[in-house]
């Protein structure tokens, strides 16, 4: 990737953070405004009621297309030959990355784990390449992921480790992705995560689903939680998964702007590059990058078909500084980059999807002023209007399980069950509703967050 291009990608965010921060404060006062209004004038909350419900009306549809997408991915797998995807032509060079900071508790599995692939070219010979990309660990993880690949059996540079972060850079993971791309050779990069576990035929698969989708600039293979019976917390996760996919699932069927997961997402080599390369100062370069190439005119495939296993959050705590990170991440690329894709030359499909998937970020700063609007008016002679909050926690909470319906349904829940892990899953899904509007508060007040904070692992316990 030209260094050239690198250095731009770094700058840019810093460029505007006076900028991002006015966004941040502008939308929280207009909630406060319409909140007010909504609780103190009926004609307004009438109206702010029926965008809503015309909201959940445009969720559910989402949803059927979403579930549809998704289950028939599922069919078509099942009587698909489990043999590799067959001709030269569709067997371009991989590159699996696996960014990696004291992670030697778990790097070795996900080695052993992609070290049997059983994606081959024409000649027999494995078509990928393994480089794990060390952001300056104090653990030993280069050391154990190397012994893992020589105890596999790999071929001599089949698996290589080494480290990659810089003593100026920030410590992200965008920065290690970009720092490993000239010591990549691969025609496609793939991203896993150092916990992650993959079947054999995980490579094979993401190919038979670009086949599927052959215009797609990236794919984003299924994330499941391999500890979900850990906990109801890591159930929940599992849950919001399957919700957050059949919502991206839904998006791609309307031409929409679906987006990367980080974990299992894989990327043409020659778009990454041309659209800027990986951002080293995002902290959700997955999110950031799903915006760039929507911007580009580019789109984004879901492979529901294809798994990777990783490790939910246990604690309460990680939890809350992982969601603190992925509202940041993605509310400051909304902002960054929301208003060069809204001008550009996307279909308009792609720009009505991102418009209405951005206006998500609007309830929960909504719904935290509309209660204190509610308790501010609580002295007034008028008093308030109460059914403004429940509104917009009902209708948070009815699209979410909705779209918990819908991924839970594709993956075969029935009856009783299926009602009740999509409520589960809706449950789970409103602390959004708190998540959102401290992160904006942090935006206007805090310096934009430059370090990556790596989630605790288990380990050997959720590997099964």
């Amino acid at each position: 990737m030209p260094m050239g291009r690198r250095r731009r990608t770094t700058r840019e965010p810093g460029r505007r953070p006076m900028a991002t921060r006015t966004l941040a404060a502008g939308l929280l006062i207009a909630s406060g405004v319409i909140a007010w209004l909504a609780v103190t004038w009926v004609l307004a909350a009438r109206v702010l009621q029926a965008v809503i419900g015309l909201s959940v009306i445009y969720v559910g549809y989402l949803a059927i297309r979403g579930w549809r997408l998704f289950s028939a991915a599922l069919r078509a797998s099942e009587h698909a030959a489990a043999s590799p995807v067959e001709g030269p032509g569709r067997h371009p060079l991989i590159s699996v990355v696996v960014p990696a900071r004291d992670e030697a508790a778990v790097i070795g599995e996900i080695v052993r784990d992609l070290v049997h692939q059983d994606y081959t070219g024409a000649d027999g010979m494995p078509a990928f390449e393994v480089f794990v990309a060390d952001g300056g660990s104090t653990d030993g993880t280069v050391a154990v992921a190397r012994r893992a690949g020589t105890e596999s059996g790999a071929r001599e540079g089949l698996v290589r480790a080494m480290t990659v972060a810089t003593t100026t850079g920030p410590r992200t993971k965008g920065n290690a992705l970009a720092e490993a791309m000239p010591h990549l050779h691969g025609e496609v990069v793939a991203v896993l995560d150092a916990d992650s576990r993959v079947a054999p035929g995980f490579l094979s698969g993401v190919t038979a689903a670009w086949v599927r989708d052959p215009t797609a600039a990236a794919i984003q293979a299924r994330r499941q939680p391999r500890n979900a019976e850990v906990s109801w917390l890591t159930a929940a996760q599992a849950d919001e998964q399957l919700m957050d996919l059949a919502s991206q699932c839904g998006r791609r069927s309307l031409d929409g702007t679906a987006e990367l997961r980080g974990n299992g997402m894989v990327v043409r080599r020659d778009v990454l590059e041309r659209v800027g390369g990986w951002s080293r100062t995002a902290i959700t370069e997955d999110l950031e990058l799903s915006t760039r190439l929507a911007a580009a005119g580019e789109h984004v495939a879901m492979a529901p078909e294809v798994i990777v296993r990783e490790e939910a959050v246990e604690g309460l705590s990680d939890l809350w500084r992982q969601r603190l990170r992925w509202a940041e991440g993605s509310l400051r690329r909304l902002m960054h980059h929301g208003p060069r894709l809204v001008i550009s030359r996307a279909p308009i499909s792609s720009k009505l999807d991102f418009l209405a998937f951005a206006s998500e970020f609007i309830i929960p700063p909504l719904f935290a002023t509309s209660i204190v609007a509610s308790i501010l008016t609580i002295p007034l002679p008028a008093g308030m209007d109460p059914t403004v909050p429940v509104s917009l926690f009902l209708g948070y909470g009815l699209g979410s399980f909705l779209l918990a319906l819908a991924g839970r349904a594709a993956v075969g829940d029935r009856g009783l069950p299926l009602a009740l892990r999509a409520a589960r899953g809706a449950l789970f899904l409103s602390h959004w509703l708190v998540v959102v509007p401290v992160v904006l508060l942090r935006i206007v007040l805090v310096e934009e967050t430059r370090t990556f904070r790596k989630t605790p692992r288990v380990g050997q316990r959720g590997s099964s």
